[in-house]
Formats: structure tokens, C-alpha cells, sequence
């Protein structure tokens, strides 16, 4: 018989009938452009325990099968499959298998270093939701880091899962003017776009489109876009074999040194060597 969930003390407690599936971003560095510190997925039988006090990370856990508990609003309270945890950071919490029969779990653990917070609340919150996207995509990202681990690929992944993951959590970075404006622009790297262009695309002021990218990305506009045009990038580097002065082209660099020194700024390394290192490099900056 476990001890009660409350009072909280930090603990994790895994047990010998427990399998977990885990990456991180040292193994796998794309995660890190996602905000996430691990994401995973797991089966679970007492006595799986997770208690954090404080939590560094925001934590979003999907329930698929089987049954646990949580704390929430200081009860503890049962979780079943249809259920997400949302939990922010610097927040207690703490859930625990509590069934001999398997409780599944899909999970990320993302960090608010950048940006708002991924989880905006006082406290952790327990959300009927449509969880079967977000836990397939991670089992399916799970699957490719475990087998071809290609470096494209994963970065699609990260990509499908931080909106698989915003819409749970209800999103902070969800303004549609912004999600406009930048799918526009992405299709359209090449343009050389300067602020007034952006803020009219937006249909905002451009002191309004500054204070847009300050709240939602910390970021300037034309920073937001260098941060764009050096992601697409890095995917031309490793996932195909085009020039590097074809990849300056396509991202809107008219000279190839200017394109240089500012890849070389952002990811630490020369276009070329980026291109030979492969995963084993990251971006010098927080991105």
C-alpha cells in the first residue's frame, strides 16, 4: 500500500513493472527549438510515483488507458484515459499509478524560458480533452528517434508536436495575426522583407507588431525572421545536398558572407561545418 499522496514531498519512484520511453535533448537537439526538456511516453503499475516541488519544467501528460491520481487544487483526484494533466512550472505537483492493470501515459516536459508560459494557471489543472493526437505523436517521434533518428524528420516532429501541445494547453502563442503573418512568410523567405512590410501583412502598426513579437516570441520582428530563415536553413543544410550560396538564395541573403557570419552567429559553426556535424552540433543562442 502506498503511503498518501499528500503532503507532497519531491519524489520518483519508477518500480521494476514500469517501462518508459524517453528522449532528451542531448540525444536529440531539434527538441530543444520546441521548448522541450523531455518528451516521452509510458506504461505504468504502482508504485509509479512523479512529485515535484517545484516543478522547473511545465509539465502536459495525456492519460490513454488505464487510471491514476493527481493532485489538484490540494485533493487528490482520479485520472483516467480522455484526461490531460497541465501543469505549469514552478507549480507543486504530483500523480502516481495507483492499478495493477497499465496506465499510459504521453508527456512533455517544456521549459518557459522563452516566451510566455506554456501552462498559464495557478496550479496544476486536470482537462477532459481529444488527447489521441498529441499521445500519437509522440509514440510516432518516439518510433523515429529509436530507429532512423533522421534529422529532418525530427524537426517535423518537434514541429507537429508543439501544436499538438498548444492546443491542449490552450496556447500562448496563438494570436492569429501572428500565425498568419508568419505562414505567410515562410512560404516566402526569399522577399526581403523589412518591418513595414510584416506589419502591414500583419494589419497592425509596426510599434503594435513590435510589442506582438516582444509578448508572444521576446523577440524583435526582423529577429523573429532571422530566427526563421536560420531554421530553414539548418533543414537545406542536413537534409539535402543544394549549394550553400543556394541556401543563402532561398533564405533571402543576397551574399553569401552575410549569410555566413550570421548562420555561424546563430548556430556557432560555419554553414559547412554544420552541414558535417550533423546532430552533433546545436545553436550557439537560446532558440
Amino acid at each position: 500500500m502506498l503511503p498518501p499522496l499528500l503532503p507532497l514531498r519531491e519524489t520518483h519512484i519508477v518500480g521494476p513493472h514500469c517501462v518508459e520511453w524517453v528522449l532528451s535533448p542531448e540525444r536529440f537537439p531539434q527538441l530543444r527549438r520546441g521548448r522541450f526538456a523531455w518528451i516521452g511516453h509510458s506504461e505504468l503499475r504502482p508504485p509509479y510515483r512523479m512529485v515535484r516541488i517545484p516543478s522547473a519544467f511545465a509539465h502536459i501528460v495525456v492519460c490513454t488507458a488505464g487510471e491514476g491520481r493527481c493532485v489538484i487544487d490540494g485533493k487528490v483526484v482520479p485520472w483516467r484515459a480522455g484526461q490531460a494533466l497541465l501543469a505549469p512550472s514552478g507549480r507543486d505537483h504530483g500523480f502516481e499509478a495507483v492499478s495493477e492493470e497499465p496506465w499510459h501515459l504521453a508527456w512533455v516536459f517544456a521549459h518557459d524560458r522563452e516566451g510566455p508560459p506554456l501552462v498559464d494557471a495557478a496550479g496544476p489543472q486536470l482537462i477532459d480533452a481529444e488527447v489521441g493526437d498529441f499521445a500519437d505523436t509522440v509514440r510516432l517521434m518516439v518510433r523515429e528517434a529509436y530507429g532512423e533518428a533522421d534529422p529532418a524528420t525530427m524537426q517535423a516532429w518537434v514541429s507537429l508536436l508543439q501544436t499538438h501541445t498548444l492546443r491542449l494547453t490552450g496556447g500562448p502563442r496563438r494570436d492569429p495575426r501572428l500565425i498568419r503573418l508568419w505562414r505567410e512568410v515562410e512560404a516566402d523567405l526569399a522577399r526581403p522583407w523589412d518591418v513595414t512590410q510584416l506589419a502591414q501583412l500583419a494589419a497592425v502598426s509596426e510599434e503594435h507588431l513590435r510589442r506582438l513579437c516582444r509578448r508572444y516570441h521576446r523577440r524583435t520582428p526582423a529577429a523573429y525572421l532571422t530566427r526563421l530563415r536560420m531554421h530553414r536553413a539548418g533543414v537545406l543544410l542536413r537534409a539535402t545536398n543544394v549549394t550553400v550560396e543556394a541556401v543563402a538564395e532561398q533564405i533571402g541573403f543576397g551574399s553569401v558572407h552575410a549569410f555566413s557570419t550570421a548562420f555561424k552567429r546563430w548556430s556557432g559553426v560555419p554553414p559547412s561545418t554544420y552541414r558535417q556535424l550533423g546532430d552533433r552540433v546545436l545553436p550557439s543562442q537560446a532558440d
